[in-house]
């Protein structure tokens, strides 16, 4: 198969390129992110699908810039967790949704962006990572919801630090 049509067959695909950021985020944890080597090593020379790339732009120093208040969230609807020893990957797909519902000013339904998360929790975690995924930005997710129409959370974005 040529490189042109390898090309024409491909297809941008948001839940990949989560799966590139979710790698992407990791590979930050442990030092210093080399972009070229990493993009590489990624896709091992073969791209079967376009990176989403305005998206992994925007989120990944948005999910940097804003580590300190996800940490938060995810302490006050997971209290019985501890994020020290928290699995990193259920970290990260706590972060990407909770940044696609707060930060991201493209609108992404907040039902697809959890479910999304449920998604790399079972693919990059353990047999209870969906579990805890799920039910962490679904308590976050509700809270959300019963305080939309109050001041508390403004319609634009939520802004819940309450």
């Amino acid at each position: 198969m040529s490189q042109t049509s390898r090309n024409y067959m491909s297809q941008t695909s948001r839940k990949k390129t989560r799966k590139f950021l979710l790698q992407k985020l990791y590979a930050r944890i442990y030092g210093e992110l080399d972009e070229i080597r990493f993009q590489e090593a990624f896709f091992d020379g073969i791209l079967d699908f376009t990176l989403d790339e305005p998206y992994v732009k925007e989120m990944f120093p948005l999910v940097i810039e804003h580590q300190n208040d996800i940490l938060g969230i995810i302490k006050k609807y997971a209290p019985k967790f501890d994020v020290d020893t928290m699995l990193k990957t259920n970290i990260l797909a706590l972060s990407i949704a909770i940044t696609e519902m707060l930060w991201l000013p493209e609108e992404i339904p907040a039902k697809v962006s959890i479910n999304e998360a449920i998604d790399l929790a079972k693919y990059y975690g353990d047999d209870t990572s969906k579990n805890i995924v799920n039910g962490i930005l679904n308590s976050f997710f509700l809270h959300i919801k019963s305080h939309s129409d109050t001041n508390e959370i403004t319609q634009e974005k939520y802004h819940f630090f309450t």
